[in-house]
Formats: structure tokens, C-alpha cells, sequence
């Protein structure tokens, strides 16, 4: 099943003698159960190209399709459920609340969204995996730039979403992090049935993917 699908998807920034074609007639598919990583030099829209595949930000021209739901036809209240349900968002700003725990950032999306999350031994094992249950009470400014970051990883997909969208999700990690949390975002498309789009300079998270991209002067085009 087609999770997500870009047609003849374009953005453009800036105008008259200033604008610039981030996005230049993209077509682009992630099925269920697959991880699909995208690479490109800073500054090639990779970022803008996965808020549109987040249903974050709109394209210029082109159709977005998400689990079938054309995203142009939702509402601002329905695109925003449908984010909250279906899409599990890893940024490369690790935007944690900073006046709270890392235990409490998820008591907040529980208030947000009770139901449909991660049980408490389901979060349990994923803290221990990932090496932070003993930061568990920890503020984010207290966290290590690899502890922040795997938190967060472990946030965007806290909700069980169907779609996860990871933006550099291993910058801050080791080899040792990298491996698991790599481990993990597989899992999660083999096992789960999710589908994993990953955007990132890092050759280590490549030996992980059903295919890989590269974004270059506005064109996506399979390695």
C-alpha cells in the first residue's frame, strides 16, 4: 500500500527576480513496510520536502497523497488530527519542552492524545533500548545532545504512527546509537508495517534502506 505519494509535486520561494525552485516536479512513493532514505548537498529542500510529506506545508503545484487522503482537500482541523494520528514526526531540532521531565513529554501527548499510544512497558522497553530510562527525570538541558536526540526519536513515534518522518534523526549518535536506532526504524517498517522516509547526510544509516534518493537542483531522482 502506497502510504505516501508525491505527483508532479513543486515549491518555489521568494518572489519575481528572487524566487528559488526548492521543488521541481517531484514524484515520489513510500510504501508500507518500507524505509526510503533521501540524501542531497545542504540546502537542496530535503527538509521543505519532508514538511510537505507531513502534511506541514503545502507544494506549489502537485497532488499529495497520504494514506490515500488527498491532503489539499482536508480542512486546517482535519489536516491537524490527521497528523496527530497518522504521522510521527523525528526533527532535526529536537524541540522538547524544556521546562519538562523526559518523563513528563509524554505524559503531555497522553493529555493531548489518550488514547492509542505506546502502553507504559511499551515506552519502558523503547527508553531501555534506546539507553535513556535513567534519564527518564531528566529536563531536556540536562540531556546530552545523543540522549536528546534519541528522547525525541522516541517521541515521534511515541503515537504508533503510520507514517514516520525522521530529519536527521542520527547527527548526535555514535556508531553504537546509530545501529539501534537504525535497528529500530527498520523494525518498525518490517515488523510494524510502517513506512519510514528518512532524510540525512549520513552514510551510516544507508546499509538500512529499501531505497535511496538524492534531492539536487529541485530533482528527486533514485540511486
Amino acid at each position: 500500500m502506497d502510504a505516501i505519494k508525491l505527483t508532479n509535486v513543486s515549491k518555489s520561494f521568494g518572489q519575481a527576480d528572487n524566487r528559488f525552485q526548492v521543488l521541481d516536479n517531484i514524484n515520489f512513493t513510500s510504501k508500507r513496510g518500507e524505509v526510503n532514505i533521501i540524501t542531497g548537498p545542504s540546502g537542496s529542500g530535503k527538509s521543505t520536502l519532508l514538511t510537505i510529506m507531513g502534511a506541514l506545508r503545502d507544494p506549489d503545484e502537485g497532488t499529495v497523497l497520504l494514506e490515500n487522503e488527498k491532503v489539499a482537500n482536508l480542512s486546517a482541523k482535519a489536516r491537524d488530527q490527521f497528523r496527530l494520528n497518522q504521522i510521527g514526526f523525528i526533527l532535526q531540532a529536537h524541540t522538547l519542552v524544556p521546562y519538562l521531565t523526559v518523563r513528563d513529554q509524554f505524559v503531555l501527548v497522553d493529555k493531548v492524545r489518550p488514547e492509542g499510544n505506546m502502553s507504559a512497558a511499551e515506552l519502558q522497553n523503547l527508553t531501555d533500548r534506546l539507553g535513556v530510562s535513567r534519564v527518564v527525570d531528566h529536563f531536556p538541558n540536562e540531556l546530552s545532545g545523543g540522549q536528546s536526540q534519541r528522547v525525541a526519536i522516541i517521541r515521534g513515534i511515541y503515537t504508533k504512527p503510520n507514517i514516520i518522518l525522521a530529519d536527521e534523526p542520527t547527527a548526535s549518535l555514535d556508531e553504537q546509537r546509530v545501529t539501534e536506532v537504525c535497528q529500530l526504524l527498520s523494525d518498525l517498517a518490517k515488523k510494524e508495517n510502517k513506512t519510514v522516509v528518512v532524510v540525512t547526510h549520513d552514510e551510516r544509516v544507508n546499509q538500512y534502506a529499501d531505497h535511496i534518493y538524492e534531492l539536487v537542483d529541485g530533482h528527486l531522482s533514485e540511486k
